[in-house]
């Protein structure tokens, strides 16, 4: 047991404790976030448009098939905007479409768009 405990207590150290945000942690209700195409729970953590840039460009989709989304996205960018990070969680019913990773632009309550950068399915992540 106690080996259990310090590798779990390793591995929060190495990848360090992401927790999920809620509609409240962005200053919204619920209501408003509801019809989010990107749900709240997916994001995982806040880029600096630098780093949205970044992920976009390394993600494993063809870079010329997402630069268009790109810069269209960016161009809506303002300061005060936001740029989390997500991933779509894996359950059992999504299993075909494998994970999903990228980046959303939210603008006070709004979600004005987002860009997938990564999608990975099961063969995928097998091989």
């Amino acid at each position: 047991m106690s080996c259990r405990v310090s590798t779990v207590a390793a591995l929060i150290l190495l990848v360090g404790c992401q927790t999920v945000p809620t509609h409240e942690d962005l200053g919204c209700t619920e209501e408003q976030t509801a019809d989010w195409h990107i749900p709240v729970g997916w994001c995982l953590r806040e880029l600096t448009p630098e780093e949205a840039y970044t992920t976009v460009i390394t993600g494993n989709l063809p870079t010329d098939a997402i630069r268009d989304r790109w810069d269209a996205l960016h161009a809506k960018w303002r300061s005060g905007d936001r740029y989390p990070f997500y991933r779509r969680p894996e359950q059992p019913w999504l299993n075909d479409l494998g994970t999903q990773e990228g980046v959303v632009l939210i603008r006070g309550c709004d979600q004005l768009g987002f860009v997938t950068t990564s999608v990975a399915t099961e063969t995928a992540r097998e091989g």
